[in-house]
């Protein structure tokens, strides 16, 4: 039907009746009705396929005039092999049919196809022709987008994925001229059109036999689709080509081999003959000298230096080498238990320590690679072993065991890194003369360089992966681009070959002193997840926005195509005035705080000596960069980031700084106590603070340097202020480019890009979030934009949201579909790390909600209360509780280190499960809230799955005593609807009935359970049979 309404009633029968030498038609019948269609032709345009992607392990798609050192090994296999091992697999068909009962024939069409056939799932293809013909379903929207997402003009990629389907370690070196040395005629054939019925897509491998046997001097069968195709089962066969970053053409290659068909494929332990033929399939590595070193270790000891055991196994194929690994024995498995989610792949006690290995080196035959899953799952049996990993370091991070990139790496399973406690060692230990020691295992405690951790088992060698080749790039590095793309790369059962990531200075990998932190993706976290093993990473800018074409233009013209754009950028602090003079920049009242304002602004190159923090690096180096400025620096704003680039000078030995600060409502801290803490150390330190004073000039020479700045007062004249530098760090805006790029798309901006609930723009293939974005006025919500919540948890509802769109059977982002006008609900709370003047520590953690200054929110009778301790040389700490009883905000100001991941596990606890807080409090049992809470019998409330036990025991409280009756949690409920003040003797009935119903054991053995399956996290807590 689809084929019809595409090419006409008439389009299979003129494909059959046009067959010739060069053009072959295949069908597939089951009962004499027809199940499948393959059109294959030997018209393919090799040489753009090779100008497009990277085929130098398929001998560029040719014959091999010679023996040479660029094919690779499974071409020399010989082709009397191939057709025996064909006619075998014939055999093996034809005894399989006939035990399945299903009459299934592939064969050449040479008679009328049947006019009912069963086919009820058509998948297009397309191909590149010399005649430049394809055949693609209407139902397929056609996008021109190269595979590589980079035109010819294309941003260089600063950061390759580790994780290639080929041996990219010397891809990269191939030059291909229009007509390639040694090489002989092409050999390669597509397949033009391809259909079958889904009830048998399974046996789709069955056609390839059958096309080959048309086609005897043939090698390579290719197959080109759109990106926005899934993988079907016929290219689950295939090997997807790498695309080369200046490839033109708009859909993927498959290529299959024929030596793909043989199955005499054995997996054994090596020996010392397999030497050669090891060295031969692993002598495009950069680490071959590793690989081969490890091996003969393996001959020599069976074992690692250090004693391990090592195993080498190969893969062969008519008596010649198509894959290496080398597995060791994993002996750090207490470590990955407690610092990786593997528990939510494995149970541990189901797996005994032996049978965990780590792969080191694992090489495939390109021709191959549709076995590599097998090979996994026979290295699992041969060394009795169930589960293997695999770690993927940064570049810079030394290795005590060196290894090489596997390219299995695409079927295992990246493995989410866990949160870790902050230990107290000491207290656990106990003084003398106690004689306990409740310190966690050594694996625990264990401090090792950070690595993403991938996973396969033998359950996973089972599940198939779902492939998405549709391209995604994400714009800006900010929080939210980094927790969308993390959700993608961590989901399990699906493989994402094309996400790119355009950031002017790739991913933050560092975590500059200058500028606060929002704790979301600290530097080590960013090495465990390693997204550039399977993100592309472009380090441009964006300009402009193609809808039309569908690529986003970067710095220089360049382009990057895409099929889904997700844009990221948050906003920046800028250096911008607005109106220029010969030789003084003015302004006659502050940038407005609306980031419509960008609109306004005439762009101007600031003087040399005027710089702000909108990037990373600019961040890292505004030491130096004042110092090549000698004299008074300045340094403007009242956001936490003008504090924190004060201490990084301070720290620097910087003195001459003079802080201006305009007015403002609320103080960035939004605490009286703190906000004085740190202004009396910075008096103390040298800093000259003017207050409420506006910047509304520069007073530049001759030459254009910065002599000085003009300040204007709320009342009063202008003052002029010698400087030698300024730092603008008041308020952040939209970038001019950004907003030129969006602007100029029409796309829909109002003071801020504008989305609707699900995160889609006006274009339904564009997709933004974050401080970029503001809903659209119909909901009447101008005060909850995304800058006021977690960003990683936006991030993470995004791809929730867009998961759907790839996989039909994941979860949508809201199970019940929220109203037309009802905005989605962010509960995590917003966390700001800094470092300020003084040396202090400064964190907070608050409720994600509008900003009110805080005398103003104290004066709302239902506030709660605030629990305060210490001061500024003890520490400051303080709690507020709600109404309920319930954590809201966290404040801490230190000089001491402050245990960050744990104090910020307390938002949104109650009182009571910090050891009745309150009581204690008030009773004067608490002095010190940094110590209370290093005491070790918190430590279970900052352990990373304390919040699904808290979720569990709610669930056990919903449960009736008796089919029928009301549950616990419903009596109470309806209590607090009728007078939410409950008397004392309606309390102690409920604490009755609690504790005569079946909910108390309930709860008590889940507790008790929680405290076993984690005891190699929480050692120091009672048992089931302690208590």
């Amino acid at each position: 039907k689809v084929l019809s309404e595409t090419y006409g009633d008439y389009f299979l029968a003129e494909l059959i009746e046009a067959q010739d030498d060069n053009h072959k038609a295949l069908v597939a019948e089951v009962g004499g009705l027809a199940i499948g269609f393959m059109c294959v032709s030997t018209e393919v345009d090799v040489d753009l396929l090779n100008k497009c992607f990277e085929l130098k392990p398929y001998t560029f798609l040719h014959k091999m005039k010679k023996k040479d050192d660029t094919a690779d090994d499974e071409t020399s296999i010989a082709s009397d092999s191939v057709a025996e091992e064909e006619a075998a697999v014939d055999e093996v068909d034809e005894d399989l049919t006939r035990e399945e009962t299903l009459d299934l024939e592939t064969s050449s069409v040479d008679r009328k196809v049947p006019s009912q056939t069963s086919v009820k799932s058509v998948a297009p293809v397309e191909v590149a022709s010399s005649k430049g013909e394809v055949s693609v379903a209407d139902s397929v929207r056609s996008v021109s987008i190269p595979p590589s997402h980079v035109s010819e003009q294309a941003s260089e990629v600063s950061e390759k994925p580790k994780e290639v389907e080929e041996v990219a370690e010397e891809v990269e070196e191939v030059v291909v001229a229009e007509e390639p040395v040694d090489l002989g005629d092409p050999s390669a054939f597509c397949i033009q059109l391809f259909c079958i019925d889904e009830r048998y897509e399974m046996r789709s491998i069955d056609f390839m036999a059958e096309a080959f046997k048309r086609f005897p001097d043939k090698d390579y069968c290719v197959l080109t689709i759109p990106h926005t195709i899934s993988e079907f089962p016929l290219l689950q066969v295939f090997a997807r080509c790498t695309p080369r970053p200046t490839s033109t053409l708009e859909q993927e290659l498959y290529v299959f081999h024929r030596s793909a068909l043989l199955q005499n494929i054995t997996v054994r332990f090596g020996t010392e003959k397999d030497t050669t033929g090891i060295s031969y399939i692993t002598r495009k590595y950069k680490g071959k000298s590793v690989v081969q070193a490890d091996y003969n270790q393996y001959l020599t000891a069976m074992r690692d230096e250090d004693g391990t055991p090592l195993y080498g196994i190969v893969m062969e194929c008519g008596g010649q080498i198509i894959g290496i690994a080398i597995i060791r024995a994993e002996m750090d498995t207490e470590y990955l238990r407690s610092h990786y989610g593997l528990e939510d792949f494995i149970y541990f006690t189901q797996h005994a320590p032996r049978e965990h290995g780590h792969l080191f080196h694992c090489a495939v035959s390109a021709t191959f690679t549709n076995f590599t899953k097998f090979f996994l799952r026979e290295c699992l049996r041969l060394c009795e072993m169930s589960c293997l990993y695999y770690n993927v370091y940064d570049s810079d991070t030394p290795q005590d065991k060196p290894q090489t990139t596997v390219e299995a790496l695409h079927h295992l399973v990246q493995i989410r890194p866990r949160r870790q406690i902050k230990y107290p060692v000491e207290l656990l230990k106990g003084s003398p003369p106690a004689t306990y020691n409740n310190v966690p295992v050594d694996g625990v405690l264990k401090k090792l360089p950070p690595f993403a951790l991938f996973h396969i088992n033998r359950k996973l060698t089972l599940e198939p992966k779902m492939v998405v080749n549709s391209r995604i790039v994400v714009v800006g590095a900010s929080d939210v681009s980094l927790s969308f793309l993390e959700t993608l790369i961590l989901c399990p059962h699906i493989h994402f070959n094309n996400l790119v990531l355009v950031s002017p200075e790739g991913l933050p990998l560092t975590a500059p002193a200058s500028l606060p932190s929002s704790l979301s993706y600290p530097p080590d976290y960013m090495r465990q997840i390693s997204l550039t093993t399977s993100c592309n990473i472009v380090s441009a800018k964006m300009t402009s926005i193609n809808r039309a074409e569908q690529f986003v233009e970067v710095d220089n013209g360049r382009k990057v195509q895409y099929d889904y754009l997700v844009l990221c950028t948050g906003s920046q602090f800028q250096c911008s005035l607005p109106e220029v003079e010969e030789k003084k920049l003015s302004v006659s009242s502050p940038v407005s705080r609306d980031v419509s304002a960008v609109a306004k602004i005439q762009p101007f190159e600031p003087p040399p000596q005027v710089t702000t923090l909108d990037s990373v690096s600019k961040a890292e180096g505004i030491v130096d960069w004042v110092n090549t400025h000698p004299g008074p620096v300045v340094v403007y704003g009242t956001s936490l980031s003008a504090y924190t680039t004060i201490q990084a000078l301070l720290e620097a030995g910087i003195s001459d700084i003079i802080s201006v600060q305009p007015p403002t409502l609320v103080s960035c801290f939004n605490n009286p106590a703190v906000l004085k803490i740190v202004e009396e150390a910075m008096s103390e330190a040298g800093v000259k603070i003017m207050r409420d004073y506006v910047l509304s000039g520069l007073n530049c020479g001759d030459n254009g340097d910065l002599g000085g700045i003009e300040l204007t007062p709320t009342q009063g004249a202008v003052e002029t202020v010698s400087c030698s530098s300024l730092v603008t760090l008041q308020d952040k805006i939209i970038d001019r480019d950004t907003f030129g790029g969006i602007n100029n798309s029409c796309l829909v901006f109002d003071g801020r890009l504008v989305i609707d609930t699900d995160c889609h723009t006006n274009d339904p293939v564009i997709y933004a979030a974050g401080p970029l974005t503001k809903y659209k006025r119909a909901f009447y919500s101008d005060d909850f934009t995304h800058h006021i919540y977690c960003s990683k948890e936006i991030g993470e509802r995004l791809a929730s949201i867009m998961l759907p769109i790839f996989d039909p059977s994941f979860p949508s982002a809201d199970e019940a579909e929220l109203q037309k006008y009802e905005l989605p609900r962010y509960v995590r709370p917003k966390q700001v790390y800094a470092k300020l003047p003084g040396g202090y520590h400064y964190l907070n953690v608050g409720k994600p909600q509008p900003l009110v200054d805080l005398q103003t929110a104290m004066m709302d009778p239902n506030y709660g209360r605030e629990l305060i301790t210490g001061d500024k040389d003890t520490g400051y700490f303080r709690l507020h509780l709600n109404q309920y009883h319930t954590v809201e905000t966290i404040t801490c100001l230190s000089k001491k280190e402050i245990e960050l991941d744990n104090i910020c596990q307390l938002y949104g606890l109650h009182q009571e499960y910090m050891n009745s807080l309150e009581e204690r409090f008030d009773g004067g049992l608490i002095s010190d809230f940094f110590e209370y809470f290093r005491e070790p019998w918190s430590l279970i409330l900052y352990h990373d799955r304390f919040t699904e036990l808290r979720e569990e025991i709610k669930e056990l409280l919903t449960q009736p005593n008796q089919p029928g009756e009301e549950s616990l949690s419903e009596k109470v409920c309806q209590l607090v609807d009728e007078d939410l003040a409950i008397e004392e003797k309606t309390r102690q009935a409920l604490l009755q009935e609690y504790n005569n119903s079946l909910a108390k054991q309930s709860i008590e053995n889940r507790l008790f359970s929680y405290l076993s399956y984690n005891k190699y996290h929480l050692p120091h807590y009672a048992g089931r049979n302690m208590a």
